[in-house]
């Protein structure tokens, strides 16, 4: 087996006296796309946060293509990272928010091309013809002039999606992206994350609630509850014949409501 492209070591995570990860291990192969379910609370979504630098660690080591993410290597210690080494490390994931984080005084096109230009140094044709590609894969090439607040929230998630693969990262991170979306919007951006899934070898680390779409995408599943992982394995396992009561009981009450 390969080395894993993201590595989780004994993580914990306290917001004061409430601990969010609890001395959290697994790790993610290269290409592989991985969804993490659970309750609310459960630590899914903090553990996107802490990939994209944006909440610290308080335990152990996350790894991310073989690098530590928080911590740099000093005379062969581990020492807090510096914030050149985050910037560095960021520049290996994408990240798509739930709701939509775009720059609202920016065109569509100009959400696209303004991270490629300033942090990669990107020329700007070069970059306008990454976000012309990028917006026809996501069906908005005649949207590019618009402003985020001139579109539905199922085509801003869709610009979110297009700004972050704009970056060129190995990882893509979504953490609920449908959730902000009215019911008749949430297609359209499953069918693109779907696409990706499936055409790319990107790898994808996936928060959702939208539980048969899981089913059909991921190449395994975690199951968080209270800052650990209760149950994973392939979706057929978990959503056919979990192991573990807890997971039996949050799939039901899931599952009976999306009947």
């Amino acid at each position: 087996m390969t080395a894993p492209i993201i590595e989780f070591e004994n993580v914990v995570k306290r917001y004061g006296d409430h601990t969010v990860l609890d001395h959290l291990s697994f790790s993610v192969q290269p290409g592989e796309k991985v969804t993490i379910i659970g309750p609310s609370g459960s630590g899914k979504s903090t553990v996107l946060r802490i990939l994209m630098t944006l909440e610290p660690i308080d335990e152990g080591v996350i790894r991310v293509d073989g690098e530590p993410l928080w911590h740099e290597e000093v005379d062969g210690e581990l020492k807090p990272a510096s914030e050149a080494h985050l910037r560095k490390m960021r520049e290996k994931l994408g990240m798509v928010f739930q709701n939509f984080n775009l720059f609202p005084h920016m065109t569509v096109k100009r959400n696209l091309t303004e991270a490629p230009r300033t942090v990669l140094g990107l020329p700007k044709a070069e970059a306008n013809e990454r976000a012309d590609e990028l917006l026809e894969m996501v069906g908005l090439e005649t949207q590019a002039e618009k402003y985020p607040a001139q579109l539905s929230g199922g085509q801003q998630q869709r610009v979110g999606i297009a700004r972050a693969l704009a970056m060129r990262p190995q990882i893509m991170l979504f953490d609920e992206p449908t959730s902000a979306l009215d019911p008749e919007l949430v297609g359209d951006v499953l069918n693109v994350i779907r696409h990706l899934a499936e055409e790319h070898d990107l790898t994808m680390l996936l928060v959702t609630h939208e539980m048969r779409f899981a089913r059909q995408i991921s190449d395994r599943v975690l199951f968080f509850d209270a800052g650990r992982i209760c149950e994973e394995g392939p979706p057929e396992a978990i959503f056919g014949e979990p192991k573990e009561e807890r997971t039996r009981e949050f799939l039901k009450a899931v599952l009976d409501s999306e009947e």
